[in-house]
């Protein structure tokens, strides 16, 4: 029993293919569609483990709105030794959260690349990344397993062509993945390039000999694959290439680039009109980041800026922000705005939670000026791997598009303008890689005999 496994920054989706059809299995029973899992994970103070959809119900029904409080808490004695007076033992106490009931962890594979992420406390339990993905990968093959009826026997993994532009990073990060996957005690796992997989989805309509780019744009990466196809649908990869781009840094740029000001941006403070400390403001880049500004400092900074600024509903905004656990529903609104603006012309970004009061109006053409350096670097990326396939855009008969961040309109204009409209063609954005790797999966099986 060989399956597919795509595993996602936002999204995961699974498949088997029974040598007639792609047969997507529901990992997530609690989501609209059960085929797409969203790639998060809760855990709570007691160890329990939950996955997806369920997840981010269970952070939201339980942190959404809840006042953070801090209490000291003792977590050991230490031995001190000065010159003049001898040792002495000195207990240690920390400030904590006292009544979070649980942590959610999102984006994990994105964390994959990042050396200073290595093991995080939940709870008085010390993880390593690995483990924790470890722990996601453990229920997805349980889930598989319950949907078969059996047990699963191998996998094929998809695995962004570039986790890093840095050799060493990106060389940390694989093994950190194969780790993970050794951790969670899966069958025998093969990895293999996304968008590889996705061509191999398409392979099977192909009647003619063809050059086809994939281009997968998801949201960690954006990977791009080069390949010559012949009329039996048998590939030859000819260049690949990535960039840290997704949809996730798409999100950041439109809280980053129009939403600081609704949380005291531009404040001064006090009679010498100092400005608001905008390090502050840089931990909003990400909603995990978010609740780093919990810290007992950092809420003292926000008080007094309050007490003592030209800005203070901005600056109220901001403490409800942090405080009443705010951040994941900002991004998930930032997050569906972006959707909104790939079919309208503009958008209201609003917010009204807490003592948070804002309707944004974002053009589309304003959040394409936001994303601007990120269309140039994945346009570079399209140019290199043309150039290490010794291919021009007219050479290339189909580019495939895949991945949810594929339908942003500042991408397709991009591509449009490269090769022509006529060349485009969408797969499914968020299961056309586990389609492709199910494929894999049943073809290395039928190699293996």
């Amino acid at each position: 029993m060989r399956i597919g496994l795509d595993f996602g920054t936002t999204n995961s989706s699974a498949a088997i293919y029974d040598g007639s059809q792609v047969r997507l299995l529901p990992l997530d029973p609690v989501n609209a569609n059960p085929g797409i899992l969203r790639s998060t994970l809760f855990m709570t103070r007691e160890g329990a483990a939950y996955l997806g959809r369920e997840a981010i119900n269970r952070f939201t029904e339980g942190n959404v709105g809840r006042e953070v409080e801090y209490e000291w808490k003792y977590i050991g004695d230490a031995e001190v030794t000065f010159a003049d007076f001898g040792t002495i033992q000195q207990a240690l106490y920390v400030k904590v959260d006292a009544n979070a009931p649980g942590r959610l962890f999102q984006s994990l594979k994105t964390g994959l690349r990042d050396r200073s992420f290595s093991r995080t406390n939940v709870f008085g339990t010390l993880y390593t990344l690995e483990e924790l993905i470890a722990i996601a990968l453990r229920m997805i093959l349980e889930r598989a397993e319950a949907a078969l009826g059996t047990q699963v026997t191998s996998m094929v993994i998809g695995r962004p062509v570039f986790y890093s532009l840095d050799p060493a990073s990106n060389e940390l990060a694989f093994q950190r993945m194969q780790a993970a996957c050794k951790l969670a005690g899966l069958p025998e796992v093969t990895f293999l390039e996304e968008p590889t997989a996705a061509a191999l989805a398409y392979a099977q309509t192909v009647r003619r000999a063809e050059h086809v780019l994939v281009f997968d744009f998801g949201g960690g990466t954006l990977d791009v694959t080069v390949m010559r196809l012949d009329a039996l649908g048998r590939r030859q990869i000819l260049a690949i290439d990535g960039v840290p781009v997704g949809g996730d840094l798409l999100d950041q740029r439109l809280v980053m680039g129009r939403l600081l000001p609704h949380f005291g941006e531009g404040a001064t403070l006090g009679s010498r009109r100092l400005p608001f400390p905008t390090h502050v403001l840089d931990h909003l880049c990400e909603w995990q980041q978010i609740i780093d500004l919990t810290q007992p400092h950092y809420l003292e900074i926000i008080d007094e800026a309050i007490a003592i600024g030209d800005r203070p509903r901005e600056l109220r905004a901001l403490r409800s922000l942090v405080r009443q656990n705010y951040g994941l529903p900002l991004y998930e609104a930032v997050e569906a705005a972006k959707v909104r603006l790939s079919e309208a012309p503009e958008t209201v970004l609003g917010m009204h939670m807490g003592e948070i009061a804002f309707d944004e109006v974002i053009p589309r053409w304003d959040f394409d000026r936001l994303i601007g350096p990120d269309v140039r670097a994945v346009e570079q990326c399209i140019d290199r791997a043309l150039a290490a396939a010794d291919l021009l855009p007219h050479d290339i008969d189909v580019v495939l598009r895949t991945g949810g961040s594929s339908r942003v309109p500042r991408f397709v204009k991009m591509l449009t303008k490269k090769f022509g409209a006529d060349r485009l063609q969408e797969m499914d954005v968020f299961t056309g890689v586990a389609s492709g790797l199910a494929l894999a999966a049943a073809d290395f099986g039928s190699q293996a005999r």
